[in-house]
């Protein structure tokens, strides 16, 4: 497991096999991606893809533009080698930003509320 903290923000990621778990609390900052990144890529070499579980239900954005662009840069790296990606949502706009990416992303894309974790978890072992 690994567990990013800097001020109020925390990212904590965690895998079993080639699922990955991603939980994000607060703000993502600029740097985050930094570990997320190097996680996903050993994975993706070891397994070929990933799957990915993001608990996004105490997300509350970017602390800045340039956070927001290093996620979409991240995302637009390695969404390729994604198939599927479980979202766990906890505002509206979670919910409508997935269905915005849905249309430009590879791996297929479930939007779950925040009391569906393992139902969530159980998706994306089938």
């Amino acid at each position: 497991m690994i567990v990013l903290k800097k001020g109020m923000a925390m990212l904590t990621i965690e895998n079993a096999g080639n699922l990955i778990e991603i939980k994000i609390k607060n703000t993502l900052q600029t740097d985050d991606f930094m570990a997320l990144g190097e996680k996903a890529d050993k994975l993706i070499d070891e397994y070929g893809s990933i799957r990915v579980l993001m608990n996004a239900e105490d997300f509350n954005g970017w602390e800045n533009t340039d956070a927001a662009e290093k996620h979409f840069s991240f995302v637009k790296a390695h969404h390729v080698k994604v198939e599927r990606l479980a979202i766990i949502a906890g505002h509206m706009w979670q919910h409508w930003i997935a269905a915005m990416a849905r249309v430009f992303m590879h791996p297929e894309i479930k939007v779950f509320d925040k009391n569906q974790l393992e139902a969530a978890r159980n998706w994306l072992k089938q």
